[in-house]
């Protein structure tokens, strides 16, 4: 039975199982009323490091009918993902989580929060520009529908489990990749690391010179393949594929659940290489920045 005693809003910096459990229940309804794909990292709410007050939850007559949640990556941005309950909208409850959450990034020094709005969630697109968020950009994200046939190459890489001692090289790889500030992809690096279900791997010739770097991250019901990338000086050799591939095998020689990763909806070279691996697109996510 709902708890009667929980009204309004709780802000929390640790999550308990029970309402982790609530929150589960909350999105399966919502995705179930649009048929969408809440993007939330259940790992991430089930280990925050309560340094921090990041889930903010609204209840009716103790049953949970709000919720949004803020990534834990110490930024001067952060993302958003948030839902309403079907039958409790247009009651002001997301403006409440929504007017919390800006209020406790303000205290530190936050500047911008990303919102995450799946394309298909068309009373998410309209109170975001009712709110006067940009739209910034979009991500296709894909699951894997065949394996693919691996490509004998010559020059073979070699990739491994990173540590905290590679932290320097993956954080250049990751910078070089991505063309991101040094101190911003170390930071970013240095809070996955701390995750035990984010896992980095890299890749580097016979001779040991680092080519890409790519990190798992393990879901309930799926593994994805994120922070995927290749020097610049190594790009268009066909090492992303032979990375992808390698991905691919990890993951399969350890799980047989869902493999998915992201891909911005421009980035047309990435998106063929997917293609070619055998992925597909299963829903596209849009990102709006609203500035605090």
């Amino acid at each position: 039975m709902p708890d009667e005693q929980q009204q309004g809003l709780f802000k929390k910096s640790t999550l308990t199982f029970d309402e982790v459990e609530a929150i589960k229940q909350l999105a399966i309804l919502c995705e179930t009323h649009e048929q969408l794909h809440m993007r939330l990292e259940w790992s991430m709410l089930q280990y925050r490091s309560g340094t921090a007050t990041n889930d903010f939850l609204y209840y009716e007559d103790g049953l949970l009918v709000g919720y949004l949640a803020m990534d834990d990556h110490p930024a001067s941005e952060n993302e958003l993902v948030g839902m309403v309950h079907p039958e409790y909208r247009r009651r002001g409850i997301f403006s409440q989580l929504l007017t919390a959450a800006q209020e406790e990034a303000r205290a530190r020094g936050v500047q911008q929060f990303i919102l995450v709005c799946e394309r298909m969630a068309y009373t998410g697109h309209a109170f975001l520009r009712a709110k006067d968020a940009r739209l910034s950009e979009s991500e296709h994200e894909m699951i894997l529908a065949k394996l693919p046939q691996q490509r004998v190459s010559e020059h073979r890489l070699k990739v491994h489990q990173a540590d905290r001692s590679e932290i320097d090289i993956l954080v250049a790889v990751q910078s070089d990749s991505f063309n991101d500030p040094i101190e911003a992809t170390r930071s970013r690096v240095e809070q996955c690391l701390q995750h035990p279900d984010r896992i980095y791997y890299l890749a580097v010739t016979e001779a040991g010179e680092a080519v890409g770097c790519f990190r798992l991250d393990k879901g309930e019901d799926f593994v994805g393949i994120y922070a995927f990338g290749v020097r610049s000086a190594y790009q268009g050799h066909g090492y992303g594929r032979q990375m992808l591939e390698e991905a691919i095998s990890i993951i399969r020689a350890q799980t047989q659940k869902s493999i998915m990763l992201d891909v911005d909806v421009e980035n047309t070279r990435a998106f063929r290489l997917y293609q070619g691996c055998g992925f597909k697109i299963r829903t596209t996510y849009d990102y709006y920045v609203l500035e605090l």
